[in-house]
């Protein structure tokens, strides 16, 4: 990239965007936002809305943007879980569609964050994925996205990461996320079920280990890969991830009783009934992204040898991450 251009950031605000700017380290970088802001060394926030043309900018200020791009780290998107298709079509689709448009004007490559649950849309997918899974129409709308984009003629490099946790050094996070919150309520000793397909594993990852590679991507000058940004087969099992929940629990001054383990399809309606509101809710969510994970075989693809080997990205085990993830959201969070 030419000293003269800027790396440009969207969903500059979200958890990944504002990993990114925390690993750029105050390399100069245009954050688009539509929503909050952001602040920092090399740091100018410009507000956009990806679903309008030219980003919803205005000609001037749409045509000093392609004149500076030299790079784009495209992370922004709707990543709420269980929206309607048209939702996130306008964001995550038409959205992309733009981004490749300033990207093919300022002759910039994109650095794109997908989803690991696309997998699980995969031809050779060992069950179907329900229609009324609560991520359906989210990982639908990030597989079109990736499909504009291999069908663009712009350089690209995919990033497929699993859910996010903090900081693999310190937990730091902007916000709670789904792992966050749902580790919340078992560390609370709220969790009464444990939905999950015999064999699965729990496949969490830094937001720091997805910040780096797309950073080194990006300064590599790489295009056309495509990369899982998973533990894969040396994710946690079910039980290793609750053993964490329970010693973090123990260290907080809390003995919890572990949740009961148990299949999806076992789930009743009278168990469920009997659930506290929210907690239902949780179990209903586990047990759709339980289906997510039984789709990709109960582990999902990695690309983190490959990773560590191109880039250089550390060995950081996924176990600590997550124990120094619950502490920070203890401390700062919950």
């Amino acid at each position: 990239m030419s000293p003269s251009k800027v790396t440009v950031l969207t969903g500059a605000s979200g958890v990944v965007g504002q990993s990114i700017i925390r690993e750029l380290g105050g390399r100069p970088v245009v954050a688009l936002v539509n929503s909050g802001s952001v602040t920092g060394p090399g740091v100018e926030m410009l507000r956009c809305d990806l679903s309008r043309p030219r980003l919803g900018l205005d000609d001037d200020a749409y045509r000093d943007l392609v004149a500076r791009t030299g790079a784009v780290i495209h992370s922004g998107g709707l990543t709420d879980w269980g929206q309607s298709p048209e939702r996130y079509q306008r964001t995550n689709v038409d959205g992309t569609r733009e981004v490749i448009e300033l990207a093919r004007r300022a002759d910039a490559a994109i650095y794109h964050q997908s989803t690991s649950f696309v997998h699980a849309l995969a031809d050779d997918a060992p069950l179907p994925l329900r229609p009324t899974n609560v991520v359906s129409a989210y990982v639908r709308s990030k597989l079109a996205a990736e499909e504009l984009l291999r069908a663009s003629g712009v350089p690209y490099v995919i990033f497929r990461p699993t859910n996010l946790i903090g900081d693999a050094a310190t937990g730091v996070t902007s916000r709670g996320q789904i792992v966050q919150l749902m580790s919340d309520w078992i560390c609370r000793g709220r969790a009464k079920l444990f939905p999950a397909h015999p064999g699965n594993l729990v496949d969490i990852v830094p937001q720091d280990t997805l910040s780096q590679a797309t950073i080194a991507a990006m300064d590599a000058g790489d295009s056309g890969r495509e990369y899982w940004v998973t533990y894969g087969k040396e994710a946690m099992t079910v039980d290793d991830a609750l053993d964490v929940c329970v010693e973090h629990a123990r260290r907080r001054g809390r003995e919890i009783t572990r949740p009961r383990v148990i299949h999806p399809d076992e789930l009743t309606e009278a168990e469920l009934a009997a659930l506290a509101p929210m907690s239902r809710r949780y179990v209903e969510v586990l047990a759709d992204v339980s289906e997510v994970t039984a789709c990709s075989g109960g582990a999902l693809p990695s690309s983190l040898e490959e990773l560590r080997s191109r880039y250089g990205l550390p060995h950081v085990s996924d176990r600590d991450a997550y124990r120094r993830s619950l502490e920070y959201w203890s401390e700062h969070g919950a």
